[in-house]
């Protein structure tokens, strides 16, 4: 069964150009994100970062209109991969700072704060993350793709930001170095059935029917996402 549909996935999202894909791996990953998957590497309640996520939270409800405080909430969802919190905390932010007319400056303002507290602090990856996701909401890709290298080399083994990083080298066109990245994250998280999803999605690009198909047997053993891909 689960063969069976990963082979209906493969066929479903065959045959479509590269500038599609480019295009829509980002809503891949925020469509599958959003179904907030459990996997085997998520944060205990006595994790470090399940601790700043809480810390994060009375933050935010004793200032809900203080958009550095959301803006630092959305950037422990991400790194937990709790993207569709994350993206309500950003909206939020979005609102507060005046949308589009505020947008470019604050981001350039958290860059600035980022920076300088990366001078002080290079291994806080909570800071990296900010200053990561600031430099892709303005287009320094670039600039966001080396932040998220050095979050990898800081924290090998948390699969999320090697997710994020692939996004960045497929949005570029890279889809070999997006492949080599996410599965690595499979690897160190063998349950996230995110990065699975995607793998078999770039193995489909790629014309690895084999690959592809393996991959989405993988995602698919996540009953949420094997549900969500049913029902299209």
């Amino acid at each position: 069964m689960l063969y069976d549909l990963g082979i209906r996935s493969i066929h479903r999202i065959g045959g479509r150009g590269w500038g599609f894909w480019r295009m829509t791996f980002l809503a891949v990953f925020l469509a599958l994100f959003l179904l907030s998957f459990p996997h085997g590497q998520a944060a205990s309640k006595q994790s470090s970062w399940q601790k700043l996520l809480d810390q994060s939270r009375k933050a935010v409800a004793a200032a809900p209109q203080d958009p550095d405080k959301r803006y630092q909430l959305a950037m422990i969802y991400a790194h937990e991969g709790r993207v569709f919190d994350a993206w309500d905390e950003l909206k939020e932010v979005d609102r507060l700072v005046g949308g589009e007319a505020g947008r470019k400056s604050y981001a350039q303002r958290i860059i600035a704060a980022s920076a300088t507290q990366i001078k002080r602090s290079p291994g806080d990856i909570l800071t990296r993350y900010k200053l990561a996701f600031a430099y892709y909401f303005i287009g320094r890709k670039l600039d966001a793709r080396r932040e998220f290298h050095i979050v990898v080399d800081l924290e090998p083994r948390h699969s999320w930001s090697y997710g994020y990083l692939g996004y960045l080298y497929a949005e570029a066109g890279n889809l070999d170095k997006a492949i080599a990245l996410w599965e690595k994250g499979v690897r160190f998280d063998p349950g996230n059935a995110v990065l699975h999803y995607v793998l078999g999605v770039a193995y489909v690009r790629k014309g690895d029917m084999k690959r592809a198909a393996q991959h989405f047997v993988d995602a698919y053993k996540d009953r949420t996402l094997y549900e969500y891909v049913k029902g299209k």
